[in-house]
This record gives C-alpha cells, structure tokens and sequence, in this order.
C-alpha cells in the first residue's frame, strides 16, 4: 500500500473494478458495460462504490455465471492494493468482500465524536420496512424500472399492507425477481438495519423473512430496556 487511506477507499475500489475488466475482457466489452450502468442505471464510475449490488446485479446479466469469477478478480485486485489478504469463498460477494476490506483499514485521522440520536421503536417498525423495500429495489434496478416492478408486487399485496401480509409479499418478491431476489433481499435486509441503528451480519442462505423476524425481536427488546437512543458516528465518519 502506497500512500492510500480509508478517506481515498472508493477511489481505490473504482480502480480494482476497472483493472479487473479490462484484464479479463477487450476494451469494447468495457466501454459497453460502463455504458449500460450509464444509460440505464445512471451510474458513472463514481458511483460505483455506494451500489455494488447494482454492479452485481449488471454483471450478472451480462457475464452469467462468469461474474462470480469476475467479482472475486476484483475483489483479489482490491485486497492487493491495501496488502490484505484476500480469501477466496465459494458463496462470496463483491459488497461482502468490499466491506470487510473497508472494515479492516483503519482511517488516518481522528475518528469524529459521536453524537446521541433517538432510535426507532417498534411503532416505526412497519414504515422503516416498507421504506427499505422500496429504496433497495430503486438502487437495484432504477427509479423507472422500479415504478413498474412496485406495481406488479402490489398486484399481491399493497404496500400499506405488506407489514400485514409480509409472506405474500416474500413469494411474490421471489417470484418477479427469480434469480436475483437473494441480491433483492439482502439489500433491503441492509437499508433496514441500517434504518433500525442494528448492526447487520451477512449470513449466506439466509433470507428476507429471518432477518426482519431478528430485528423486529431487537428493536423491542431494545424498547423493553427502555433505550430510546443510541451513540453513532456522525454522517461521512
């Protein structure tokens, strides 16, 4: 590692995507990869970072089972750039390598204070869900896109419903999403925890349902213990 830190991490990331490809396909499959991010995901390389699963998902379409080769080639470049070892595993993900890289560099200044903030209770519950579906599905396939697939899921269960009807809405996110609900899933899983101040571990074959059942039984445990705010890093720490 040369003179990278934490704070130039996503420019690093961008590089190792970029040196992945291009090492494994003719500069024309490059351009026509970036181009499709652009065009109908709009996203330019550096937005890269804060939507893998996107870049996931594109390789997918594009690369079939060959993105998996594809992903661990970037995530190997990625681990090389910062001198960590990188660990090859057979149900791996870019976003889960990325992470834990992103996890294991310490920043190279002075971590902020934390501040205290209120934290949702369970009467939130219900409106965080439906907020994180909607938002993970919009990250993954883009607004226009994500308009029409809100309204095929609706077909089975309203929104204003679903917190209600929450096995409908898991089978019919499988059944409009097939192959790619498991990507769907996890990241609505994140937006939520994220929403809820929970801290998140991905755990490979474990579903929708099982991660909203753990932190409904969190936050209120969280609420039986009378914690109605919690200590966070602020915003960009």
């Amino acid at each position: 590692m040369s003179n990278q830190t934490i704070e130039n991490f996503d420019e690093v990331l961008v590089d190792s995507i970029d040196e992945a490809l291009r090492a494994l396909f003719s500069q024309q499959v490059v351009d026509a990869f970036h181009e499709n991010l652009k065009t109908r995901r709009s996203l330019n390389e550096e937005d890269l970072p804060a939507n893998l699963a996107v870049v996931s998902l594109v390789l997918e379409k594009y690369f079939g089972q060959g993105a998996q080769t594809i992903e661990n080639s970037i995530a190997q470049r990625l681990y090389s750039k910062w001198g960590l070892e990188f660990q090859r595993k057979d149900d791996g993900r870019l976003t889960g390598y990325v992470e834990n890289a992103r996890s294991k560099i310490k920043p190279a200044v002075a971590t902020p204070e934390p501040r205290i903030v209120d934290i949702p209770l369970k009467d939130d519950f219900d409106g965080l869900l439906i907020e994180s579906i909607k938002e993970a599905i919009e990250d993954i396939v883009g607004k226009d896109s994500a308009k029409m697939a809100f309204k095929v899921l609706e077909r089975n269960v309203p929104f204003d419903k679903l917190p209600h009807h929450l096995p409908t809405f898991y089978s019919a996110l499988k059944k409009n999403f097939g192959k790619d609900s498991p990507m769907v899933e996890m990241a609505i899983a994140k937006k939520l925890y994220q929403k809820l101040h929970l801290e998140f571990n991905e755990t490979p074959n474990v579903e929708l349902s099982k991660y909203v059942e753990i932190a409904y039984t969190k936050v209120m445990q969280r609420e039986q213990q009378g914690l109605f705010n919690v200590s966070v890093k602020l915003a960009g720490a």
